[in-house]
């Protein structure tokens, strides 16, 4: 593959800001809730399989707009 094709496919697969920023959004909330208590309360009552698929279900929304100041 060509530097050209290789960059072409690079600039195409690209995240927006938003989406990236999502997504590190995402697997530092997944990873502080494994670390936290509530996560041996999910693998209590639902097992630890079913917890984790309730966590890769977690998605963090980023909606740009939004006031940044709260009052």
């Amino acid at each position: 593959m060509g530097k050209a094709k290789r960059l072409k496919r690079l600039r195409k697969e690209k995240k927006s800001f938003e989406e990236a920023f999502s997504d590190g959004f995402t697997r530092n909330f997944i990873k502080e809730i494994k670390n936290s208590p509530m996560w041996d309360e999910m693998v209590a009552e639902f097992g630890e399989k079913r917890a984790l698929e309730l966590l890769k279900e977690c998605k963090a929304e980023i909606r740009p707009g939004l006031p940044t100041e709260m009052e």
